[in-house]
């Protein structure tokens, strides 16, 4: 159990963080720390706790001094900052800027009336702003509402890198049609530009999103791929690790300093460090210290589902996939999609609660769709890599490449599009129903029914199916409509109306359907998209929002 020693203290410090951003105070923190230390010597664990609340008192203090700069920090009416990641697209077409402005210890979110499309990581912009209150958890207790006064190009690390994500592109899109080549950038370097928002969507419900974030899983196949390389022509163990952070840090440099760039880094050099110590360091204790140094740097990222989701990722895996390993092998199908298995659902059963908690909804097609793909997982993202290097070169190396991993990204692209054609992709979920039913298909698997398990879940997906299977679509042109400008002239529709068109464009796009108070259904093409009306009295939207 010597693995799980540093479990407690990134609980704890984990806890510690998350508390002083919730509360803005760090006596719960404390509280909190001093609890796990108690439980710890009453297990008479002198080390741990030792440990557990030195760690978690100094990320405790840390925090909350941090927080409380930022609560005291005057901001001012006009502020310039640097761009941490590039620039976001909200709902309803807006900007979402995360910047780092000088003297302010936290990460600060702008959003403004512009898109902000083509401000990429590391951009200077200068911005009128007012503030309102946070609506979420973190070490800023504002967000900014914002008009981007000016733009300056990134400089330093981020200019390179962004130098190297639009040359990449260009050379893509030079190359390459359809939707499927918006993979290659995303999946080498993150960069989803190439993709429009129905693919972008089409990923996220069928379970493939991270494919397009620069991740621990990257960082494992690069240095995977070098350490492999090194033992194929008999380099030793330490020349291995050599290379392996060569490869480590040339994939930094080509992606960028960003923040979620260098999470994943720090993941790989806990790893790298393990070996070149000529010890053995059990991946649950590398993962703990990542974490624990993540969190003292970044406090962040305590209230972070994305955190919460690579983390909790990386703890199934590590800790599940030996047990379904054997299991699944006894179904006697090829090892190498048995593995595939296993790590999917290991993944899956953490992750699935987690997202129901976020979004409501969880991927039936998410183990599927990653198994599909596996095989086309890493060769895209090495290749890719040394495309995007050749591709800052004269020379036809980096189209050749583009085109060799071309066949690889339409399969990830056609497997997410026919999964996502199946009567049933997203449900509703409640994280608790999520953990039953996964605690039974597990309890199944390793009780060797894993084909039981893939007969029930056939069935039960077929009636849900069924059930929920929309009623007839009502068409439009069979029903009295009323078209005006905005929703202020709704009221005025004539009586008989049954369905009133709003032409005006503006505002945030709706999550559930818009009627009058006699029920008339209201419709926002412009806004929403297209919306259809049904038979028994719902709409439903093209892109599944409601």
């Amino acid at each position: 159990m010597a693995e799980l020693r540093l479990v407690p203290a990134a609980l704890t410090v984990w806890a510690a963080a998350l508390l002083v951003l919730l509360t803005g105070q760090p006596w719960p923190s404390l509280a909190a720390v001093l609890l796990a230390a108690g439980a710890l010597a009453a297990a008479r664990q002198p080390g741990q706790t030792t440990l557990t609340a030195v760690l978690g008192g100094a990320v405790t203090l840390m925090t909350w001094l941090r927080a409380r700069q930022a609560a005291e920090t005057d901001l001012g009416g006009q502020i310039t900052g640097t761009l941490n990641t590039a620039a976001g697209t909200t709902s309803a077409g807006g900007g979402i800027l995360r910047l780092s402005v000088p003297g302010y210890p936290a990460q600060l979110t702008a959003f403004t009336d512009e898109s902000g499309q083509g401000l990429p990581a590391g951009a200077t912009v200068a911005l009128e702003a007012t503030y309102s209150e946070a609506g979420s958890p973190g070490l800023s207790p504002v967000v900014a509402d914002a008009e981007i006064l000016s733009a300056g190009p990134p400089t330093g690390w981020a200019a390179i890198a962004a130098h190297v994500k639009d040359t990449f592109a260009a050379a893509v899109d030079a190359r390459l049609s359809g939707e499927h080549r918006g993979l290659i950038p995303g999946m080498v370097l993150g960069d989803v530009s190439l993709q429009s928002d129905a693919a972008q969507q089409l990923y996220i419900d069928t379970g493939l999103s991270h494919l397009s974030a620069v991740s621990g899983s990257n960082v494992t196949i690069v240095t995977t791929v070098a350490i492999m390389a090194c033992r194929a022509i008999g380099v030793g163990p330490r020349g291995q690790t050599a290379v392996a952070a060569l490869a480590l840090v040339g994939f930094v440099g080509l992606v960028g300093l960003e923040p979620s760039v260098l999470r994943a880094a720090v993941t790989g050099l806990v790893g790298l460090a393990a070996v070149l110590g000529s010890a053995q360091m059990e991946p649950v204790h590398a993962l703990c210290v990542a974490v624990i140094v993540l969190l003292a740097v970044d406090p962040d990222l305590a209230a972070a589902w994305g955190f919460a989701l690579s983390v909790a990722a990386t703890a199934g895996i590590v800790a599940l996939t030996p047990l379904l390993d054997a299991p699944l092998s006894r179904t006697r199908l090829p090892l190498l999609l048995v593995r595939s298995l296993a790590v999917s659902i290991a993944a899956d059963v953490v992750t699935a609660p987690l997202i129901a908690m976020m979004a409501g909804e969880v991927s039936l097609v998410a183990v599927v769709a990653n198994v599909v793909v596996t095989p086309a997982t890493a060769p895209v993202t090495v290749l890719g890599l040394f495309a995007a290097a050749l591709a800052l070169l004269p020379g036809p190396g980096a189209g050749l490449l583009i085109t060799v991993v071309s066949p690889l990204t339409w399969w990830i692209h056609a497997s997410a599009d026919w999964l996502a054609s199946l009567p049933v992709v997203t449900v509703s979920a409640d994280p608790v129903w999520v953990l039953i039913v996964y605690g039974w298909i597990i309890a199944a698997i390793l009780a060797g029914k894993t084909w039981l398990v893939v007969t029930v879940g056939l069935v039960g997906l077929l009636s849900y199916a069924r059930a929920e299977s929309p009623a007839p679509e009502i068409p439009l042109e069979l029903l009295v409509t009323h078209t005006v400008a905005t929703v202020d002239d709704v009221d005025a529709a004539p009586p008989g109306t049954q369905a009133i068109i709003v032409t005006d464009p503006d505002g945030r796009r709706a999550d559930r359907p818009s009627a009058t108070v006699d029920g008339v259904p209201v419709l926002f093409p412009a806004r929403d998209g297209p919306v259809t009306l049904h038979t028994d009295g719902t709409q439903r939207a093209a892109d599944g929002r409601f």
